[in-house]
């Protein structure tokens, strides 16, 4: 019993701040970002891109391979005009994940704002490929490519809604 206490005393127990910025912990000697993919969607829901960006670096510090986060942090650089930072965690994201729904509107969102609507385009096609029944993604990117062929590339969350 005394062994299998001073496990789990050793494996639980031991929180503490991890040293430096004390802005991670750990637990059992293994490190966790103090802010959480929610925390860092309700700062993008609120425009906050500059407090989201800090947040998913340090949730990509300690989850190097989470797509999601290089999708979030992507957008919210280029809600924040960082576009070649944008462009780079659009990749990233989907090296993790070649099928990221989201990263591949995003990035073709992306695209047409630099002018670039083939490359859009051929995301419209990867997003095509696993949304058989349709997906969300796909309308969105699909209405900015209209748009962006009527010379109406003014995204807005209204014009997404629609």
């Amino acid at each position: 019993m005394t062994t299998f206490k001073n496990h789990l005393l050793g494996m639980a127990v031991a929180v503490s701040m991890v040293a430096g910025s004390g802005a991670a912990w750990a637990i059992a000697g293994v490190d966790f970002a103090s802010h959480s993919m929610d925390e860092a969607k309700a700062e993008i829901d609120n425009q906050n891109f500059e407090e989201a960006v800090e947040m998913l670096e340090e949730i990509l510090r300690f989850e190097p391979e989470n797509a999601d986060a290089y999708n979030l942090l992507a957008y919210s650089q280029r809600n924040l005009g960082e576009l070649d930072l944008a462009m780079e965690n659009y990749n990233k994201a989907l090296e993790i994940d070649p099928q990221h729904n989201n990263a591949l509107e995003y990035q073709g969102e992306l695209f047409l704002k630099l002018g670039d609507q083939p490359s859009a385009e051929k995301n419209l096609v990867l997003i095509s490929a696993t949304c058989k029944s349709g997906c969300e993604a796909y309308d969105v990117l699909q209405a900015a490519i209209e748009r962006f062929k009527d010379g109406n590339f003014a995204w807005t969350q209204a014009a997404r809604s629609n």
